[in-house]
């Protein structure tokens, strides 16, 4: 685990709010671009997405710098950040706005809370504006955020949820600051010193409120043609005009955090321009010129993010955070939630997928595939990205992963064939190989000496409890839920945000260096330490892994096939069963020798697949039952004490590439088999098959067995050196 430095970071700075400003605004730009241009509306989710993990992350480690209240106090009063504490509502506002659109009662609460906190600070701003003396070369663009941004934007949340005439009231409110505080600011520049480098981009701000009382007042009319339209247009052409005679300024001047003032501006008026363009009724003229609107906006605010990270790059090259105990903690905690995420994904859709065969009527084959695909997608990234957190980090493979989870649930939302669930279902194996074994090599990594092999037992335990969520929730959303896809991947987005901000919380424990490319390579990365070990244990990780699949894989169409469960909570609860079993087994087994645990493991395995052939072959429900309780404990057992043996065999310059090499074989024995049986369903009946197939687990578990005896046996053999 990396060291600690001596000296914490400074504070945040309140500008630091404006990424998530300028994300949102990008979001809002490609939402309407959605419902004006046709673009996929997956775009602008994933940006709303990115804005909210951003506003969130951005809160706690702002609230997590040194100083406390007062230091915070301090921030508010200052003359030229103090403004920016507008932002911290002002997003807020725009994410309860949106998911209002969705979530009317959730979404409306967001608004209301924002509005108070809104209100009550450009309340106070304004007095200390009007009561306490400031240099006037402290003046910038950004004063124009606590009252003009802050009331126009939430005019535009009023308007959102249902209240017009409060919204026409803020709406007002927001063009008389504007036109006071405006004047203001005009007159320091035009007569004031020079404007310093570091608040140049600060000049953007002054051209945002026609674009943004524009987009106000386009939800508070409804998009209807009005002559203040024509007024606010010709207003937002003047003032960004002047910003093509300053383009040169500002790329030339150094690049720093503030540039994101830019961005929200830029953004606002994409939306108001193709918004605009839509009332032209200029044909393919205005489409085109409307997608070159968006481009240019998405090039500007991509360009800054970009910047950004090589800030960021740096900032993390320059040292390690120093974190309390309880804030490595709770990060830690949020890391773990997040690694059940991603399994709770893959689990879920196992029960939704015999929703979706008796909603659009596909073959089981296309069943199968559906599940299969994200285990080649799995352990195509696992062979081929396994590595790459060994060399750039962590989380930044963490945070890439968690994102395309939430790209995977946008497209679940949006399916209607089972095509798009194909689609879906790759994009989350590629997001599990990429995060799999990086999590299990964070988790430990972020550990401390003395809770280490707790956590270790969790990184096990971690992917079969997440399937069995998965599992249960999406079998009781369908039976229940009137949507049961949105009911599991708008809640499963939730905690996937919870997640990120949880990773980028959490300390860096695997040091940046070269060779990020050449890890691209596929190669079963096991140190020389670990092979002889992993090569006793891969057949143990097959038969343990293969038994999930038995259930998570198969298991629908025999719940429906042969055990003739009409329920789909009823079937839910069946296929959990086993990766529960699995799950609490790998925690209770910790306390017994790492060896041992093997051995039982693979003798619990090898009676769990007996008994669930005779289950499949006798239809006896009770019995398939017992065979997951047993057959999941062996996997849990197995499992949790392979990777106890295996991890303190690795550094964490080679962890990551062992896991990877570790969960390729589980995953390669998870779906591989499940694809392979689908294809003879059709011929050979599920009965006979599934039969099969427990068999089949049943001979390699005893493989299994008998490597584990051979091992043992030649280790006691084994005179030491005299």
């Amino acid at each position: 685990m990396s060291t600690t430095s001596e000296q914490p970071r400074p504070r945040l700075p309140l500008n630091t709010f404006g990424i998530a400003f300028g994300t949102a605004g990008i979001a809002g730009t490609w939402t309407a671009a959605g419902i004006e241009l046709g673009a996929p509306p997956a775009i602008g989710e994933v940006l709303w997405a990115a804005a909210a993990v951003a506003w969130v992350v951005t809160i706690v480690r702002y609230l997590h710098r040194p100083g406390g209240v007062r230091a915070i106090a301090a921030d508010l009063r200052h003359p030229v950040l103090g403004p920016f504490a507008a932002l911290v509502p002002a997003v807020g506002s725009l994410l309860a706005a949106h998911l209002a659109i969705r979530f009317p009662v959730t979404g409306a609460v967001g608004v209301w809370t924002m509005l108070v906190v809104t209100t009550a600070f450009g309340a106070w701003f304004v007095t200390t504006l009007l009561t306490l003396p400031r240099d006037p070369a402290a003046l910038h663009g950004g004063y124009l955020l606590p009252t003009v941004a802050a009331s126009l934007l939430s005019s535009q949340a009023l308007a959102t949820i249902g209240h017009p005439e409060l919204a026409i009231g803020y709406f007002a409110a927001g063009v008389l600051f504007w036109l006071l505080i405006g004047a203001v600011l005009v007159a320091r520049f035009a007569t004031g010193p020079a404007v310093p480098a570091g608040l140049l981009p600060t000049l953007a701000i002054l051209s945002a409120p026609p674009a943004v009382a524009g987009n106000a007042w386009w939800t508070m009319t409804g998009g209807s043609a009005s002559i203040v339209h024509t007024a606010l247009a010709g207003t937002m052409v003047a003032f960004l005009l002047p910003h093509v005679f300053l383009l040169r300024r500002y790329v030339t001047s150094g690049f720093a955090i503030g540039f994101w003032a830019m961005t929200f501006t830029t953004a606002a008026s994409a939306t108001y321009g193709i918004r605009l363009l839509s009332l032209a009724h200029l044909g393919t003229t205005g489409t085109v010129l409307s997608w070159v609107v968006v481009g240019v906006a998405t090039l500007v605010v991509a360009s800054i993010a970009t910047r950004s990270l090589g800030l960021l790059r740096r900032s993390e090259q320059e040292g390690p955070r120093r974190s309390s105990a309880g804030y490595r903690r709770t990060a830690l905690i949020g890391v773990v939630i997040a690694s059940v995420a991603v399994a709770f994904g893959a689990g879920a859709g196992s029960p939704l997928f015999v929703v979706y065969q008796a909603a659009w009527g596909f073959p089981d084959w296309q069943l199968t595939s559906a599940f299969t695909v994200y285990a080649v997608t799995l352990l195509g990234t696992l062979l081929i990205a396994g590595r790459l957190s060994d060399h750039v980090g962590r989380r930044p493979v963490l945070v890439a992963a968690l994102v395309l989870m939430l790209v995977a649930g946008a497209l679940f939302l949006v399916a209607d064939g089972i095509g798009w669930v194909i689609a879906a279902r790759a994009v989350q194996g590629v997001a599990t190989g990429a995060a799999t074994s990086t999590f299990t090599a964070a988790i430990i990594e972020l550990s401390s000496e003395r809770h280490r092999r707790t956590m270790t037992v969790l990184t096990s335990a971690a992917p079969v409890g997440g399937l069995a969520l998965g599992a249960f929730g999406g079998g009781v959303a369908a039976q229940f839920a009137p949507d049961p896809t949105a009911a599991v991947f708008l809640t499963l987005g939730v905690v996937l945000l919870v997640g990120i901000a949880a990773v980028l919380a959490a300390d860096e424990t695997a040091d940046r260096h070269a060779g990020a490319l050449a890890s691209l390579r596929p190669v079963l990365a096991v140190p020389t330490r670990a092979r002889a070990w992993f090569i006793v244990l891969a057949p143990l990780t097959v038969a343990g892994w293969m038994f999930s699949g038995l259930f998570l894989g198969l298991g629908p169409r025999l719940d429906d096939g042969v055990f003739a469960l009409g329920s789909g909570a009823a079937s839910a609860t069946v296929i959990a069963v086993q990766p529960a079993a699995a799950a609490v087994a790998g925690m209770l087994f910790a306390r017994i020798a790492d060896r041992r645990g093997t051995a039982i493991g693979a003798g619990l395995l090898f009676v769990g697949a007996v008994g669930g052939g005779v289950a499949v072959l006798t239809a006896d429900l009770p019995l398939l039952v017992g065979a997951a309780l047993v057959g999941g404990a062996g996997q849990g057992a197995a499992f949790g004490s392979s990777l106890r043996i295996l991890g303190p065999l690795a550094d964490n310059a080679t962890r990551g590439g062992l896991f990877a090499a570790v969960y390729l074989i589980a995953y390669a024995a998870y779906g591989v088999p499940v694809l392979v049986a689908g294809f003879f369903t059709t011929g050979l009946g599920l009965v006979t098959v599934g039969a099969s197939y427990a068999a089949l687990v049943a001979v390699v578990a005893a493989v299994a067995a008998v490597g584990l005896g051979t091992r043992a046996r030649r280790e006691r053999t084994v005179v030491p050196a005299v």
